[in-house]
């Protein structure tokens, strides 16, 4: 029963992929884009009022650094806000060592709100707080989330047999141990690993790293619903929910985003910075001084403004 379930969804999305919109996917879509997992404290304003009909989705993405049974920090956090109808995407990166405030905590790295809420409630109570980190950070509702392992990442890439990416500018990382030129390039799981950790070799550092990790998933969307790959999604599936710790997203749901979405152009898809400054200051949770990315709140909001109107 099961695995003729399996085969009439393949079946269904090789026709939507090929064919246009069916109305399945569109409802897929717009349950994804009006759900509601974080609001903000202070939304921002947007100057005209959106409709609920507006075809927008804002999705956090979370890569964790947990090992073992240790209460894992977010090593990388990205909001994608898409609109649905243009295909326009815009992609927020947040780094990790932005300066913010933490109920019960106070002024402390953003990538600690994951980490204190697995220690109070579990893997799903870390995902939940730093969602909401976010939202208050960047001020703005977000609708689902997805935290993965980018070791579970790696084992999807061996599945596909190797992803496709064009990089901006080259990277030169001896941290990480990778060394690219800028451009196309073919990688296996273990360079494209390797790409997403490395960011002492690029210009933006943590920006540029998050950057190409956006750019990483992109290119696997894309593979995965490639039609040699398509009779091979229920494995990938499998894969994938054996390391994709959290996400408040259905299977149907990612498969029909990632149908709507596939082909999407570099550009068709905007990069954002967060700016500000770093600064040295006192975390609470470490109890000393600490290097910080202190966000400029004020052009936090024109950069969200700018994102969300894309």
């Amino acid at each position: 029963m099961k695995k003729r379930y399996w085969v009439a969804l393949i079946a269904t999305l090789t026709i939507a992929a090929g064919g246009g919109i069916y109305a399945w996917r569109g409802n897929l879509i717009q349950q994804a884009s009006t759900s509601v997992v974080a609001k903000p404290a202070n939304p921002v304003d947007l100057p005209v009022e959106q409709p609920k009909d507006s075809g927008r989705i804002n999705i956090l993405l979370l890569g964790s650094d947990t090992r073992g049974n240790d209460a894992g920090r977010t090593d990388s956090m990205i909001l994608l806000s898409a609109d649905t109808k243009t295909k326009h995407v815009s992609m927020i990166s947040i780094p990790r060592d932005t300066r913010v405030n933490l109920p019960g905590i106070g002024l402390t790295k953003i990538t600690h709100a994951n980490a204190v809420g697995e220690v109070n409630g579990g893997v799903h109570s870390g995902t939940l707080a730093a969602v909401q980190a976010a939202s208050d950070l960047l001020g703005v509702t977000i609708n689902d989330y997805v935290k993965i392992d980018f070791e579970g990442f790696k084992k999807v890439i061996d599945e596909v047999r190797g992803i496709d990416v064009t990089l901006p500018e080259a990277v030169n990382d001896t941290v990480a141990n990778v060394h690219l030129q800028a451009g196309k390039q073919h990688l296996d799981s273990d360079v494209a690993l390797r790409l997403a950790r490395a960011r002492y070799g690029l210009k933006d550092g943590d920006f540029g790293r998050q950057r190409d990790q956006a750019l990483l998933l992109s290119a696997l969307g894309d593979k995965m619903l490639s039609l040699e790959n398509i009779p091979k999604l229920p494995q990938i599936l499998t894969i994938i929910h054996q390391d994709l710790m959290d996400t408040n997203l259905s299977d149907p749901q990612i498969l029909a985003l990632g149908t709507q979405f596939k082909g999407t152009t570099q550009d068709a898809i905007k990069y954002f910075q967060l700016p500000g400054k770093g600064i040295s200051a006192y975390d609470p949770l470490v109890g000393a001084n600490v290097y910080y990315y202190e966000p400029d709140l004020a052009g936090v909001k024109k950069v969200v403004l700018e994102a969300l109107l894309y």
